[in-house]
């Protein structure tokens, strides 16, 4: 019987993934910053991967923290939380709780197996990934709900039931909240009804334990070739429609995404300009790094949503992209990165408009806007962003 790998064997399969990926970061060389910054997110991504890699079980499913501030790759909403379960096309699950106030509860089936670049990302682009939404379910009056996920219908059952794809892997739910202090997440159980099973076995513990450096490699690796990929196909200083993302990724039959490439000096800013579209049930826009890590939204306005942003009379939304503070509402905190990407997404909308972006010296914000853009003094700014944090530790993210 072959001897299953000790600690020390998987804690020697993990060094040098951070190294591995910086070169391909700054292959012209890194500073202490950016060298400390990156073994941060490889280690968020190592938790991500104990969490949604090796914890995980198909006959015992549990709904695991995925992206969030803490585990913070791909670009996240900061005004969903993410969350997936592992589950077996073959199986039968019910998933129980109660809806919540937040805007909408998202409940995608995805292909199994974990992320290596942006072809291995062309399996769920195949798979035809099918998203499902909590409020087409029967919502008791109390909130509660309760549906049944597999290959067929059971028999004899005339409840709730979603059909399964026998070759999903797992589940990913998005719940978005967008008055962050004042809505409530919703509460999501899973669980496996047609087989529980035994508990894991520890050859399979050890086997998932082994793939946390790919694990680690192909999320950030994702990351950095798709910012490139914006930056080759959409352009620097734009937001436009995405050329990549609607084939497969995010919610892409419901959702419009917008994205491009933000490269200024501090002492500039870009003007981020479009008419809202109307109807719309959802629209926001953030900005992230260069590897996609959106900039942190707990203690930096790095991301406007409709109930958080202004929009002038006209119905247009128009946001200053900068690292210093503009002294507008609606300024989004692109923090000392000197690029990154700007991304916006609209969902249930009638059309989809075009944005323009326009950079200018930052000095010179409020003569590229209309008379009576909102503006906010320091007291102001400091009071907005004490409400932000504390409505982004409110909700349910673990």
């Amino acid at each position: 019987m072959t001897a299953l790998p000790t600690w020390d064997d998987q804690m020697e399969a993990l060094k040098g993934v951070a190294d591995e990926l910086l070169a391909t970061w700054r292959p012209e060389g890194a500073t202490e910053a950016e060298v400390q910054d990156m073994n941060k997110l490889a280690l968020s991504i190592l938790a991500c991967g104990y969490f949604c890699n090796v914890y995980t079980d198909t006959r015992r499913p549990v709904f695991m923290p995925l992206w969030n501030f803490a585990c913070n790759q791909g670009g996240p909403n900061p005004d969903y939380v993410y969350l997936e379960a592992t589950i077996d096309g073959a199986g039968v699950y019910e998933i129980t709780g109660r809806r919540g106030t937040s805007r909408f509860v998202e409940i995608t089936q995805q292909a199994p197996g974990m992320l290596t670049g942006l072809k291995g990302f062309e399996r769920n682009i195949r798979f035809q990934a099918v998203t499902h939404e909590l409020d087409d379910l029967a919502i008791a009056e109390d909130g509660s709900f309760r549906v049944i996920l597999s290959v067929e219908r059971p028999e004899g059952y005339d409840g709730d039931w979603w059909q399964l794809n026998p070759q999903v892997g797992k589940l990913l739910m998005r719940k978005c909240a967008c008055d962050w202090n004042n809505e409530t997440d919703a509460q999501v159980a899973i669980n496996r009804l047609d087989d529980v099973g035994e508990d894991m076995a520890p050859a399979e513990i050890a086997r998932r334990f082994s793939e946390l450096g790919d694990w680690i490699k192909g999320m950030i690796t994702f990351d950095m070739e798709l910012v490139r990929y914006y930056e080759e196909h959409h352009g620097i200083n734009v937001l436009t429609r995405s050329k990549w993302i609607q084939q497969g990724g995010g919610l892409a039959t419901k959702q419009a995404y917008y994205d491009g490439i933000h490269k200024i000096a501090d002492d500039e800013a870009l003007i981020v300009e479009f008419p809202v579209p109307t109807p719309c049930r959802y629209w926001q826009i953030l900005v992230a790094d260069d590897r996609f890590a959106t900039v942190d939204w707990v203690n930096r306005q790095s991301s406007l949503n409709d109930a958080q942003a202004r929009v002038d009379p006209d119905g247009w939304f128009r946001g200053v992209v900068a690292t210093q503070d503009p002294g507008v509402h609606n300024w989004l905190d692109k923090a000392d990165w000197s690029w990154g990407v700007l991304q916006a997404r609209f969902y249930q909308a009638d059309e989809y408009p075009e944005a323009t972006v326009t950079k200018v010296p930052v000095a010179d914000v409020l003569k590229h806007l209309p008379p009576g853009t909102p503006t906010v003094t320091p007291e102001e700014r400091e009071a907005q962003l004490r409400l932000r944090r504390t409505g982004a530790q409110l909700r349910r993210i673990w």
